[in-house]
């Protein structure tokens, strides 16, 4: 069973860190809260400064096959593409020709396209979240047809292709699924704010909370587990997002905007592969 004793710090000295992501290199990868993007050696325990953009505040980010580094950047309302080398493009700063309010995560499909989570206001009485689509090569980006979203957050792509989101900020926060432009409650967090979403090879999902300091599992047959509880914010103050990673997936790695480090921990499920795909 797992408990907070088996929780672990790695990757000390990042700059309240809120997204982290896997690359195909198995490095993991996080944002700074003042526009840094980090590489870092899970098992040497060290980071490096990929790049800083200036003005910036990075959030969710994933990668191509190539090691591309793809990162929602909210202090400058962009999705930027960032080489292997450190340098800087902006892959998508509108959407249907307007501008992106709060890009906050983003996710890769099984066919390549981009998915991104435009959360709107952080204003939980204002509901203008969407979901966005980023065409191959970057640019203006589609708005997925779908009821306005309560705050979306964290996204995942299950192992079968479907396209699940956190919605933080709704009366009863909640994990939905995209289906035909419709969504299709998979799990409900009342009394909490979920911000992070992965998934398992079973079928199931990993969920992250900002507050309180939880991580839970669902289950494939859609219970809700609560893994972790850190009461006094110790281990993951504010866990933000969250990603498996190691050789065979079975380690989860947290990232807390609340703190300065990646925290980790063995679950007894492993993670479904992400998608790298070639640009």
């Amino acid at each position: 069973m797992t408990s907070m004793h088996d929780v672990n710090m790695i990757a000390t000295g990042l700059d309240h860190p809120e997204g982290v992501a896997l690359g195909p290199d198995g490095m993991l990868y996080a944002g700074g809260e003042a526009g840094q993007v980090y590489r870092v050696d899970p098992n040497a325990a060290t980071v490096e400064l990929v790049t800083s953009v200036e003005g910036g505040f990075m959030l969710g980010l994933c990668l191509d096959a190539a090691g591309a580094i793809y990162v929602c950047d909210a202090g400058t309302a962009t999705v930027h593409r960032v080489a292997p080398n450190g340098d800087v493009e902006a892959w998508c700063a509108s959407a249907a020709g307007g501008p992106i309010t709060c890009p906050n995560w983003p996710v890769f499909g099984p066919d390549g396209s981009l998915y991104v989570s435009d959360s709107g206001p952080e204003d939980p009485s204002v509901v203008q979240g969407r979901v966005l689509r980023v065409p191959p090569g970057g640019g203006d980006a589609d708005v997925l047809d779908l009821p306005p979203l309560h705050f979306p957050n964290g996204m995942a792509i299950t192992p079968d292709g479907v396209l699940v989101v956190l919605e933080s900020f709704a009366p009863t926060p909640r994990l939905v699924a995209v289906s035909e432009n419709q969504l299709e409650v998979v799990a409900e967090f009342p009394g909490t704010v979920p911000d992070g979403v992965a998934c398992t090879v079973d079928g199931g999902f990993i969920v992250s909370s900002y507050y309180p300091y939880h991580v839970y599992r669902i289950h494939r047959d859609r219970e809700v587990e609560l893994l972790l509880h850190d009461a006094n914010g110790t281990a993951f103050p504010m866990p933000t997002n969250i990603c498996f990673y190691g050789e065979g997936l079975d380690t989860l790695a947290i990232a807390s905007l609340g703190g300065h480090s990646l925290s980790t921990v063995e679950l007894a499920v492993t993670g479904a592969p992400l998608h790298y795909p070639a640009r």
